[in-house]
């Protein structure tokens, strides 16, 4: 009996705290300042049923139904969707300090969890550790030095994998998704470490039929592992930021949110070892010996005696960074690399084999620019003169933004929309409905690169790097690799798609599936 009077007094208790939640959610709903269109939310969780409705996170069906200007909730987290180019150029406005510095407010629980928060560049809040690692990655990922080796670099890399297609033969079906996550990688980690991960060799073993390769040791053993986890790691960013953490560890998601976090600690494990094995060559290499110039040993020397960056150290901060920045650092590297270049890249022959006359005239101008041999080397010079492969790569991210959606709060109040917001609103740049704006594209949803070529100034309207102080630092590595990737890839191929394209929309636009065949084209010898 007093076992059951217990229990029904626990749940006496959970009903009061359960009204009163209820009540409270919905008093600061409705009393809400300045209540725009949007759809209502629930308790606890607000509306990531409609968010997340079929695991996609596009926010243009809001956008569709309730305009340029509404909101949507996540738990009791409330969002400002804009999804116009108008109210949104206060908050991209490059400004020093500025009141839209912040991505994320400091106390995203999700974010907070798994170490995201106020650590490397993404989602640090903290301005002056932020405009360091910036200055540290502007420095290094911008310098033309570094970008002319990278093209060396990426045509190793595609060669390497050249020889893997070759051998497969031409009828065979190539999930080439997968090929190119792996060639990503490769070059990436090539470009940060000045070592190889052997992943396309890793998944050439898994999918040929013939002899396997024998692979010499590699600080990235199971580098298939390390590529579908940092895949499953930028998707999961999303779960962590939206999900408040009472809902993380609710029993029926808690063992999903285990395997995503056991996932981010493995890449993080893996990386700690990278880190700590280019320390030691550090540590053994003499004093008056040249150290390694690339990113992970430029991360470990500076402001250190061995610092190789060239005085990068301001008067705010002249530490050295810590393993724990260095791994944070690394990892972004390696995730923002490989995951937007890889799927731009299969958006990109999406789009150009459905577009005949668009593939042609790229086509014509490779060839007018670098000559009809395909085999012939080429700088970043000669990349820097393909001008309409250029307009192809930017019309793709037009119409498939790879980051469809980024997050700005507001450090003070500001006013956007015509309204006034207090400080730490939360607002989410729609960049997939903003590029197709009927009012500044003529034919929004038509693939058609001429309009860039015609009008150059447009390519100010897209936001494939991002914009303001948060630009992307890589930029000009990433447009180099893409260009490189498509001259080798349509010098020498001709490409037959199998079926439609699949892609996932999420904080990342992914492409899920896409089969080829690929076949050398007549004037190329072998």
């Amino acid at each position: 009996m007093e076992t059951t009077n217990f229990l029904q007094e626990i749940l006496k208790i959970s009903l009061v705290a359960l009204i009163a939640y209820i009540s409270y959610y919905y008093y600061k709903y409705f009393t809400r300042e300045n209540p725009l269109p949007g759809p209502f939310p629930l308790p606890l969780i607000g509306n990531i049923h409609q968010v997340l409705k079929n695991g996609s996170f596009d926010m243009n069906k809001f956008q569709a139904k309730y305009g340029d200007l509404c909101e949507f909730y996540t738990g009791s987290q409330r969002f400002i969707l804009l999804s116009n180019d108008d109210l949104i150029k206060k908050i991209m406005k490059p400004t020093v300090r500025g009141p839209f510095h912040n991505r994320v407010n400091d106390d995203n629980e999700g974010l907070e969890e798994i170490g995201l928060l106020n650590t490397g560049l993404s989602f640090n809040n903290n301005y002056d550790n932020w405009r360091f690692h910036r200055k540290f990655y502007t420095k290094v990922m911008m310098s033309t030095s570094l970008i002319k080796q990278s093209v060396i670099v990426v045509r190793n890399s595609f060669l390497e994998m050249e020889k893997y297609w070759n051998d497969l033969g031409e009828d065979t079906i190539f999930e080439f998704n997968h090929w190119m996550k792996r060639y990503f990688f490769d070059t990436i980690f090539i470009i940060s470490s000045n070592n190889r991960a052997y992943a396309l060799a890793n998944y050439y073993n898994k999918v040929t039929k013939n002899g396997k390769l024998s692979l010499p040791e590699s600080l990235l053993k199971e580098s298939n592992t390390f590529v579908e986890s940092i895949n499953v790691a930028v998707q999961s960013f999303q779960y962590f930021f939206i999900l408040p953490r009472m809902v993380l560890h609710l029993p029926i998601i808690k063992r999903y949110t285990q395997y995503l976090k056991g996932r981010i600690y493995w890449i993080r494990n893996n990386v700690n070892n990278i880190i700590k094995s280019r320390r030691e060559e550090i540590s053994k290499t003499p004093i008056d010996q040249k150290l390694k110039s690339d990113i992970l040993t430029m991360f470990l020397t500076v402001n250190t005696e061995r610092d190789i960056t060239e005085r990068i150290a301001d008067d705010l901060h002249d530490e050295p960074m810590s393993d724990k920045e260095v791994q944070r650092n690394f990892v972004e590297i390696m995730g923002a690399g490989i995951d937007t270049s890889s799927n731009s890249l299969c958006f990109l022959v999406d789009f150009l084999e459905n577009n005949p006359k668009a593939k042609q005239r790229m086509i014509e101008e490779i060839e007018r620019v670098l000559g009809k041999d395909p085999n012939s080397s080429f700088t970043f010079e000669d990349l820097s003169k393909l001008e309409y492969v250029e307009a192809v790569i930017l019309e793709s991210s037009r119409i498939r933004s790879v980051i469809p959606l980024i997050l700005k709060t507001n450090s003070v109040p500001e006013v956007v929309g015509s309204y006034r917001w207090s400080k730490n609103t939360c607002f989410g740049l729609n960049f997939g409905a903003i590029q197709k704006q009927k009012s500044s594209w003529k034919d929004p949803e038509k693939f058609n690169p001429d309009r860039f070529m015609d009008n150059p100034d447009s390519k100010n309207k897209v936001y494939m790097f991002g914009g303001g102080l948060r630009i992307c630092p890589g930029r000009n590595l990433a447009m180099m690799g893409l260009k490189a990737t498509l001259v080798m890839l349509y010098r020498k191929y001709d490409i037959e798609l199998l079926g439609p394209s699949k892609e996932h929309i999420g904080i990342v636009r992914t492409c899920d599936e896409l089969k080829v065949k690929l076949k050398k084209r007549k004037n190329v010898s072998m």
